[in-house]
């Protein structure tokens, strides 16, 4: 009986129970079944997107290939214009130190003349020394000759009587002090007394340079050329004798005579000094080296003085 009753309470229940859980999986399904569909919207959501990302990153990496493209394109343009641009600007600063060093190279040429120029000084300074000494002896009293006679000229005496050496140094003090017609007549009785003397072509320098310093140009040329036809053998003076001349000549307002000059004693004397500073003042001047000398050869017409 109890078995009976057990398969019996077992079909009661069953049905209900089986319905039950058929309710639940069909809500389950359903559930399950929109969850997929949202997974299957948010994977199509996902994937549009990242269709358009991919779509942007490609195109933002054309462009920064293309931009990199400019650049390169850009950067070689700056480079050849840079090069171009330092190149013509590079070019005068080549030549700015060539001139730099054709500046020291006058700098040492001056240093050099300069360190002649002290030598010179030096000697002048002995010069005048001696000079002192011989107007220390002039400025003593002259004994008075036999009979009480004085000498002509308040006890001085003539200068034929005055020493070459200290006639000249008379001079050469009197044309360094400013006493300019003193001097020339000091060297002038020099050269009248002392003709022999190897200061003589000396003094008839200083005359035209005393007339020089004068203004006197035109007259300054003609001692000049005095000392060129007078004493032409001499290899100290007579250079400057012809350097001088073009200087006087040039401050006279003789342009064309003084090029010739100058040029006469680049070709004369090309090994001295004068040479050198005949060319520099050319080079002033505006006037080419070469050219023919000749021109100059012709001495000043000498004027009654």
């Amino acid at each position: 009986m109890r078995p009976l009753y057990f398969f019996a309470l077992m079909a009661v229940l069953l049905p209900g129970s089986t319905f039950a859980a058929s309710k639940e999986q069909m809500e389950m399904q359903r559930d399950i079944a929109q969850l997929q569909d949202q997974v299957r919207a948010l994977q199509s959501s996902f994937d549009q997107k990242m269709a358009t990302i991919q779509t942007l990153l490609q195109q933002a990496l054309d462009a920064a290939n293309k931009a990199n493209t400019n650049v390169s394109v850009l950067s070689s343009t700056m480079n050849q214009t840079m090069e171009r641009e330092l190149g013509s600007k590079l070019a005068p600063i080549a030549g700015l130190a060539a001139k730099a060093d054709n500046t020291n190279n006058d700098v040492s040429e001056v240093r050099n003349s300069v360190s002649d120029l002290n030598s010179s000084m030096n000697k002048v300074l002995q010069r005048l020394g001696d000079m002192n000494e011989a107007i220390k002896v002039l400025q003593a009293p002259a004994a008075a000759p036999p009979g009480g006679a004085a000498f002509p000229g308040a006890g001085q005496p003539p200068a034929a009587q005055v020493p070459a050496e200290t006639l000249f140094n008379n001079a050469f003090k009197d044309q360094a002090s400013g006493k300019y017609d003193l001097a020339v007549s000091e060297y002038s009785d020099f050269i009248k007394f002392y003709p022999d003397n190897p200061n003589a072509a000396n003094a008839q320098l200083n005359i035209g340079d005393t007339h020089q310093a004068q203004g006197k140009y035109e007259l300054a040329a003609q001692d000049f050329d005095a000392v060129i036809e007078r004493y032409p053998a001499n290899d100290q003076v007579t250079p400057n004798a012809y350097y001088m001349k073009a200087g006087a000549l040039k401050a006279a307002g003789h342009r064309t005579e003084a090029v010739a000059m100058y040029r006469a004693v680049i070709a004369k004397y090309p090994r001295k000094d004068v040479a050198q500073q005949a060319k520099e003042q050319l080079r002033a001047m505006g006037i080419s080296l070469t050219g023919s000398p000749t021109a100059a050869a012709a001495p000043v017409k000498r004027r009654p003085r």
